[in-house]
Formats: C-alpha cells, structure tokens, sequence
C-alpha cells in the first residue's frame, strides 16, 4: 500500500524547511515532487501505524495539518523523486536540472 501525506502550513506554524527536517529525522521522510507532499509505502497495518505515529510525533505542536490518502497498490503509481534532490557529485539526473 502506498500513504501519501499533504501538509498545510499557517503563519504561525514553523517553516517548511524546518518541517522537513523535522520528518527527515523522526519518520525517514523527505518531500517528493508531485501532487502530495511525502509519500510512504507499507504491508502491515503495524507499519502503518508505526510510520504515522512517527509523522504526527514529528508535527505535533508545529501549527502544521496534515492530511493522509492511501491507495492500494496500483499499476498507474509512480515512484516519487525526492526533494532537495540528493547532492551527486556527477553528473546531474534530477528532473528539475
């Protein structure tokens, strides 16, 4: 199965970047280019469960909402690209370059 997670920042919530570090180190989460804002897969409810804790942990008390959309698995999915891109030291393949 496949999570994905949208956030809605305010004003008064912290700002983006220090959301994605926040989600980087407490749910293994980086933002992905697309429609949704991190995307996740799991088998088990367990891991499921595990891995939203770990989201709403890291956004409790920031003044961020977030919203959670699960899809089965689905021959249309595609793997989201991560963002920042990882810095390579060759030659750029990002989409954005």
């Amino acid at each position: 199965m496949h999570s994905y997670i949208d956030l809605y920042f305010t004003p008064d919530s912290l700002p983006p970047l220090e959301i994605s570090k926040r989600l980087r180190k407490a749910a293994d989460l980086a933002f992905i280019i697309g429609p949704h804002d991190l995307a996740f897969e799991w088998q088990t409810e367990a891991e499921f469960h595990e891995r939203i804790g770990r989201v709403h942990r890291a956004l409790k008390g920031t003044g961020v909402f977030y919203r959670v959309e699960t899809v089965s698995d689905d021959p249309r999915y595609i793997e989201p690209v991560p963002w920042p891109p990882p810095i390579s030291r060759g030659d750029p393949v990002h989409p954005a370059y």
